[in-house]
């Protein structure tokens, strides 16, 4: 994957892999799914040594935060995390996961139902990736409207 810092734990590659498999395991049957969306980890990039991307499924959609290190792996999973992005705080969950280890999710959708094809899925986290990393107007954080729409209130 162009851009994506190789240096965290868990590879972007194998968080797809890793959700293709529940995806083919578990999900695919479920009335939840959007069958119009595929697994995929879409604009991974380098954070504070870490790699901060979007993990699109056809059920959700959540920003991933894949550490370098071990600095979460005594937190207890489901607990939060607060990370300090450009654009302002946000609390991410500690999820351990039995076959990846340790990540830090936060939840941009929590369906996918609306999205129509995998192309505005892509460019909803691109858009998304683009604003974390715009600072924050007036040293405020922008908040999860802002962040989703693009417009800042006055």
């Amino acid at each position: 994957m162009p851009g994506t810092a190789t240096h965290s734990l868990i590879d972007p590659d194998a968080l797809t892999r890793r959700f293709e498999d529940i995806y083919r395991e578990s999900m695919h049957d479920l009335p939840i799914v959007n069958a119009a969306l595929d697994v995929e980890a879409i604009g991974f990039r380098d954070f504070g040594g870490h790699s901060l991307g979007v993990l699109v499924t056809p059920w959700f959609m959540n920003l991933i935060l894949l550490p370098a290190d071990a600095t979460w792996a005594n937190i207890a999973g489901g607990d939060t995390v607060p990370i300090e992005l450009p654009s302002g705080k946000l609390e991410m969950t500690v999820t351990h996961d039995e076959r990846l280890g340790v990540y830090l999710s936060a939840v941009l959708f929590r369906s996918t139902s609306d999205i129509s094809e995998q192309a505005l899925a892509r460019d909803i986290a691109l858009e998304i990736m683009r604003d974390l990393f715009v600072e924050a107007p007036r040293g405020r954080p922008l908040s999860r409207r802002e962040l989703f729409t693009g417009r800042q209130s006055s």
